[in-house]
């Protein structure tokens, strides 16, 4: 099975490429997103673009895994980076989620204790 992209498809891919790498790059160096998410993310454009830009080495990577089809190994590869992705979003709510919890206790804990300094009551102490 021999592909060859068009020149359409290769000038797309490559500036949707560069305009996403570029954004990206932008928003790391503003410190809105992880290095970690910039090379997930990064790889979500660049996996594709390897597809175009290299249609003989994915044909032969397909052989060699052995799909009859090589857009099976970018869509396989594209679902693995979602679902990296996925997961490290399911630990950062997850951490997000306790440190919430704990932030609301503590403040609890100093609504009642400032409540008790203005109604001059003395804090009991607690044997530690």
């Amino acid at each position: 099975m021999e592909y060859h992209p068009t020149i359409q498809t290769v000038i797309f891919v490559t500036i949707f490429l560069i305009v996403y790498l570029v954004a990206l790059v932008k928003n790391t160096i503003k410190n809105s997103i992880d290095f970690y998410d910039l090379i997930l993310l990064s790889s979500v454009a660049v996996i594709p673009s390897i597809f175009v830009f290299f249609p003989k080495l994915v044909v032969s990577l397909a052989r060699i895994v052995g799909v009859e089809f090589p857009f099976l190994l970018l869509f396989g590869s594209l679902f693995f980076i979602v679902f990296v992705y996925l997961y490290r979003l399911v630990i950062k709510i997850n951490q997000h989620h306790n440190r919430i919890i704990l932030l609301i206790q503590e403040f609890s804990l100093l609504i009642e204790k400032l409540q008790k300094k203005k109604a001059n009551v003395p804090e009991q102490k607690q044997d530690e």
